[in-house]
């Protein structure tokens, strides 16, 4: 396959030309086109003559013919009506169609999708579809744009063009029947506006002359430009709008309307537009966040925005002459590179740091040697960038600049503590042994192989040999760390080597686009720290990292990452067992039970399923050995249909995940745990979660022994050091309100004591997107501080960590991701995927065979499932129908069929979704015969795909309606074009009409994909809210009670039990969820020991002889959402299962209350204990 950047930017070009010339126009004039010459009623001599497509030419310039629809069939964008025009009026369908040129229910069926008085389709969101959209909207009549100028520019020329449409009556020789061509001519008027006299009159406006390519007035269109002015300090803003006031009588319609209008604004030589006013310009005091985000954007000029239509400018200059409105805005975002440049001498070298050379296996260098030019770099940088504030950033900006240098060189004094450190022996021993895991990791595992059963043996199409690799074999190996990510190993060592530092107790937060590599960051540390712990105490096993997503599909496909991870740990330790001791390193996966098996029963049924070879039978998370890469699943007999099941067995009455291949080191068994039963038995090195797996805490006492308690309460081995949470910006809202309150109990149970001082987990977190970051750390984790890596600088695009890619030659960046807008006027979004879906398909036709991969495969984003729903209809039906269509009428002879289509959402089992993302993976091939191994053609997609989804061939994509919120949108958009140097992205947004908040981000598209980081939102995280202490308080009291007490408060909610634990357990428990309270709800502090102590009582009052809920027994709880009877209601308590949504409906009970003579007992009260 050859695919260059070259080819595919000019493939890239041909899809964005494609669905501009379906929804705007005008239509390409392709080389097999006959010209035309319209001279009367033209007469063809048969049909096939009238169909072949044609185009005539006006001025020596040639012009499209429509042959089979009106103008407003065709075109959905860019149109200008005349004033007035109502939506009631059908000017869409008031031509004759060629109905024998395209099948009958075709016709019908598209009359159908362009009926413009349609009502709203049942995709839409409730409460989001506006029933009375302003009246412009549907046949729009004006447009414009705003803009800012010095005072000394004299005027602004503006020019409006479009295409006319004018019928021409065609007829095969010999019949009667006629019919409809439309004749395209471009026209254009021109009006130069003197500024002088915009000043004087505040307002002017004029009727321009709309005139052809032969220079001729189009007598039938009256176009009005309209110009205003206002100062605004030493700048004027200038709204210039464009209104089609032509008069319907005496004309058809479709002859006034104003087809691919554009409106352009240019300046006179020397002079140019200005930026739009910025924030800290025109406001006397801006918030810490606000000045920090002017700051790193002040580079980002905003030229223009638009008016019922998008503004448009020449990207990657700063001299602009020209403003234009548009239809399909377009943005082409920097593509981010994390190599590093340092100074040597007088030149600057790519900085390369490799893992090899780390882990002594090709230098014999101590890594300072190695690593102090990264430090050295960093530091220079920082002094540059400390130099140029006063010479670059304006004076409203230099304390938020002076705060992000404050900032770096804190980070900078972490990192350089971290190098000192690599002086102790056994730091620096866990530091190599770290490199060497990530090495080992990275090469090993990936490569998946497979095989066939011959002669009752495995045969793989792979030798083992030839699939993996040890010491000897990587002493050359090129693998290298990111700058950013060995900077953040260096910045955490402190936190683990000294367990009472300051960098401890920060919340860090990785900080990286998305594809950039955050995970291998977290993962070196992890991998020290698992290390650390061995070499400090081998015997000191159990989990000692807590890794947690939301997503099970994020979860999963981590999972396979991490577990290489742990196999190449678990080489090293078997290869020095002096030092690491002989407790093996192992892996977990904590998910529910949809995901992975909650007991070794179940795990037994499942694997006897596969065995048989069951139809429908559900396979285990792990598909591949994640040393040598065996599959793990089916194997066929050679020349048979037989398949036999390898890769699981039960030992001892439990599920053990082994290799197939008798040569690989896990032949026996792999250190990787997926039965719940079999998890809190092994107590894995590194556990794997998703966050409502923690909702457990409360239902299973077992759970304990992943925090190293034993049953009596007491501690047996360390607790978990480490907590990563990977994709932080996705713990927001209900989930995240939950979450933080959730944190107070896996707090408490990861709390050692070191010499008498309470030592807490380290907190790592990662995302590509998030705002105000300090307050959700806060509110999540209880931390004071947390902090950003890397640090930003003073400019957003350059952090020394990241910087733009540029040509070498030119300084030109290199092509990124390209986001397009698409706004349909006349048709709703149904039909603007139907027409953009089946153009982006299509263009495969016009790209050469073998480069074809990158956008073949079409990924599209629904907000809602009922959203998908409709999208999987249309590709069904209607977009194949649309693609014959159109195929006909452009003259090709090959249409595109879907062959292929899934569906990648939460309503897919986990085994469905990997084997959807592995359909992904699959390459374009041509005359791919095979077609269970062709490419999938389209994939329809919901919020699933926000993490998690990395496939490096996908290159184009849909978003159908503007998500929610932006960091759903760059994380969605970021499945697409990862692989840029070679293959880069188109985004295609499919904005819809009846919706303001679509409409407002397509005026404003340009501004929005400018500073599309700093668009995120805030994420709302309220732990100690009223409604989060309704469903939560009492779930986390009595996780705390079954984890940290003794085997019979496990068993059963006994008072006289709990009575004894009060002043040791429970009390110190309630002062440190009071002192976070008071870090991050001071005013809720009162209402949390008001509630503490009332369910405390309860346990007190309640005299439950069992913690759940029975018909035989006074139970204590039930699971939300479970039916039993009202009088065991009435006595218990509701326990969530999950912390995303209230699980039932709330109803209003008249509960029984204790006896007076009980609630006034005052003998041996305990409510002293809690001050």
């Amino acid at each position: 396959m050859t695919i260059t950047l070259d080819k595919s930017l000019k493939n890239r070009q041909i899809v964005f030309n494609n669905v501009k010339e379906e929804v705007i126009g005008p239509g390409q004039i392709r080389d097999h086109y006959t010209k035309f010459s319209p001279i009367g009623t033209t007469e063809f001599e048969s049909k096939d003559d009238m169909r072949k497509p044609y185009y005539w030419e006006v001025g020596g310039v040639k012009e499209e013919i429509l042959q089979r629809e009106s103008p407003t069939q065709r075109y959905v964008s860019g149109l200008l009506f005349p004033l007035g025009t109502s939506k009631d009026e059908d000017v869409a369908l008031d031509t004759p169609i060629d109905k024998e040129s395209v099948e009958e229910d075709e016709v019908k069926k598209r009359d159908e999708l362009f009926d413009l008085t349609a009502g709203i389709e049942n995709t839409e969101e409730d409460g989001d579809v506006e029933l009375f959209p302003q009246r412009n909207d549907f046949m729009p009549s004006t447009m414009g744009l705003t803009f800012c100028v010095d005072k000394n520019l004299p005027s602004l020329t503006v020019k409006i063009e479009g295409g006319s449409y004018t019928p021409h009556n065609v007829r095969i020789k010999g019949e009667s029947n006629s019919f409809q061509w439309w004749l395209r001519e471009t026209v254009e008027g021109i009006w130069e506006i003197p500024i002088n006299n915009l000043l004087e009159k505040k307002q002017i406006d004029n009727t321009v002359d709309m005139k052809n390519r032969k220079n001729e007035k189009v007598s039938q269109y009256k176009i009005q430009i309209q110009a205003r002015i206002r100062e605004v300090k030493d700048k004027y803003i200038i709204t210039v709008s464009v209104t089609n006031r032509s008069d319907i009588k005496g004309f058809n319609r479709l002859q006034l309307i104003l087809f691919q209008s554009v409106m352009s604004i240019s300046t006179p030589e020397n002079h140019s537009f200005s930026i739009y006013p910025k924030q800290y310009e025109m406001k006397e005091y801006l918030s810490d966040e606000e000045a920090s985000t002017e700051l790193l954007y002040r580079n980002e000029g905003i030229y223009a925005f638009g008016h019922g239509c998008a503004a448009h400018w020449q990207q990657h200059i700063t001299n602009v002459k020209e403003i234009s409105t548009t239809f399909m805005p377009e943005y082409e975002t920097l593509s981010m590179t994390p190599n590093v440049y340092v100074k040597k001498g007088n030149r600057k070298i790519e900085l390369t740091i490799k893992m090899s050379d780390l882990a002594g296996l090709s230098s014999n260098e101590h890594p300072n040697k190695i690593l102090e030019p990264l430090i050295q770099g960093y530091e220079e940088w920082i002094q540059d960038k400390e130099n140029e504030i006063k010479v670059t950033v304006a004076e409203p900006l230099r304390p938020a600049a002076r705060e992000h240098i404050r900032l770096c060189k804190e980070s900078l004094k972490r990192m350089k503590d971290g190098l000192k450190l690599l002086h102790e022996k056994q730091t620096l021993e866990a530091f190599r042994l770290a490199n060497l895991a990530i090495l080992l990791q990275q090469v090993n595992g990936k490569d998946k192989r497979s095989g066939v059963i011959e002669n009752n043996q495995i045969i793989f199409n792979k030798s083992f040999k030839e699939n993996t690799k040890d010491e000897m074999k990587l002493k050359n190996a090129d693998n290298s760390w990111r700058a950013f990510q060995i900077a953040f190993i260096l910045l955490s060592i402190e936190s683990f080597v000294k367990e009472d530092s300051d960098s401890r107790k920060i919340v860090d937060l990785i900080w990286f686009p998305t594809g950039g590599g955050k995970t291998e960051a977290y993962l070196g540390v992890a991998a020290f720290q698992m290390i650390l712990r061995r070499l400090e105490n081998p015997m000191d096993a159990g989990v000692d990292v807590l890794m947690r997503y939301t997503l099970r599909l994020l979860t999963a496909d981590q999972f396979q990452r991490s577990s290489r991870l742990i196999c190449a740990l678990e080489y090293l330790r078997r290869n020095n067992q002096d030092k690491l001791g002989n407790i093996p390193f192992s892996i977990g996966i904590w998910v529910g039970s949809k995901t992975t098996p909650n007991n070794n029963k179940s795990a037994k049924q499942s694997l006897s399923k596969l065995q048989k070879n069951v139809k429908g039978a559900e396979q285990f998370i792990v598909n591949n050995c994640p040393w040598c890469g065996a599959n793990l699943g089916f194997y066929g007999e050679k020349n048979s249909k037989k398949k036999h099941y390898f890769g699981y067995k039960i030992e001892n009455n439990k599920l053990v995940v082994h290799c197939p291949d008798n040569n690989c080191l896990f032949h026996e068994e792999l250190p990787i745990y997926i039965v719940d039963e079999t998890i809190y038995e092994k107590r894995p090195t590194f556990l794997i979660g998703t966050v409502d797996k923690f909702v457990q805490l409360v239902w299973q006492p077992k759970a304990r022994a992943l925090f190293g308690i034993d049953w009596n309460g007491e501690r047996f081995s360390s607790p978990p050091s480490l907590i990563v949470q990977d994709e932080l910006h996705l713990i927001s809202g209900p989930l995240g309100t939950l979450t933080g309150l959730f944190e107070v109990l896996i707090e408490e149970l990861c709390l050692k004591e070191v010499d008498g001082e309470i030592i807490k987990p380290k907190i790592i977190a990662a995302t590509a997107t998030i705002k105000q970051f300090e307050e959700q750390a806060l509110a999540l984790f209880g931390r004071k501080h947390s902090r950003l890596f890397p640090s930003p600088g003073i400019e957003n695009e350059d952090s020394f960590f990241a910087t733009p890619a540029v040509d070498d030659e030119t300084g030109i960046p290199k092509p990124g991701r390209k986001y397009v807008g698409v706004y349909t006027q006349t048709v709703r979004i149904m039909m603007s995927q139907v027409m953009a879906f089946s153009s982006i398909l299509q263009s495969s036709n016009e790209i050469e065979k073998d480069e074809r991969d990158p956008y073949w495969t079409l990924l599209t984003f629904y907000n809602t499932l009922r959203e998908l729903g409709g999208g999987l209809t249309l590709t069904q039906t209607d977009i194949p129908q649309y693609s014959n269509s159109m195929a006909m009428r452009k003259g090709q002879k090959d249409q595109r069929y879907i062959n292929k289509y899934l569906e990648l959402t939460s309503r897919k089992q986990s085994h469905e979704i990997s084997k959807t993302i592995d359909d992904l993976k699959v390459n374009y091939v041509e005359n791919n015969k095979n077609n269970r191994d062709s490419s999938i053609d389209l994939c329809l997609a919901s919020n699933i795909i926000e993490v998690g989804v990395d496939i490096d061939r996908l290159s184009v994509m849909a978003i159908v309606g503007q998500p929610k919120m932006t960091a759903q949108y760059i994380q969605v958009s970021g499945r697409v074009g990862r692989r840029w140097w070679e293959r880069p992205g188109i985004i295609f947004t499919l904005y819809s009409n009846t919706k303001s908040r679509d409409k407002s981000h397509f005026e404003h598209f340009r501004e929005y994909h400018q500073k599309l980081y700093a668009q995120v939102e805030p994420t709302s995280v309220t732990p100690f809210s009223d409604s989060s202490l309704d469903r939560g308080l009492h779930a986390v009291i009595v996780g705390f009670l079954r984890q940290a007490l003794t085997d019979d408060i496990a068993r059963t909610p006994d008072w006289n039990e709990i009575k004894k634990n009060l002043n040791s357990k429970v009390v110190p428990f309630y002062n440190r969820i009071i002192e976070r309270a008071k870090l991050v709800d001071p005013e809720q502090v009162e209402e949390l020991k008001s509630r503490f102590l009332t369910i405390l009582q309860r346990l007190e009052k309640g005299k439950y002889t069992a913690w759940r809920v029975d018909p035989k027994v006074e139970g204590y709880m039930y699971s939300a959402g479970t039916i039993i009877p009202q009088a065991l209601k009435n006595k218990s308590e509701s326990m969530i299962n999950s912390m995303r949504n209230v699980d039932s409906e709330c109803r209003g009970l008249i509960v029984s209350v204790y006896n007076s003579e009980d609630n006034n007992e005052n003998e041996n009260s305990w409510e002293g204990l809690f001050s």
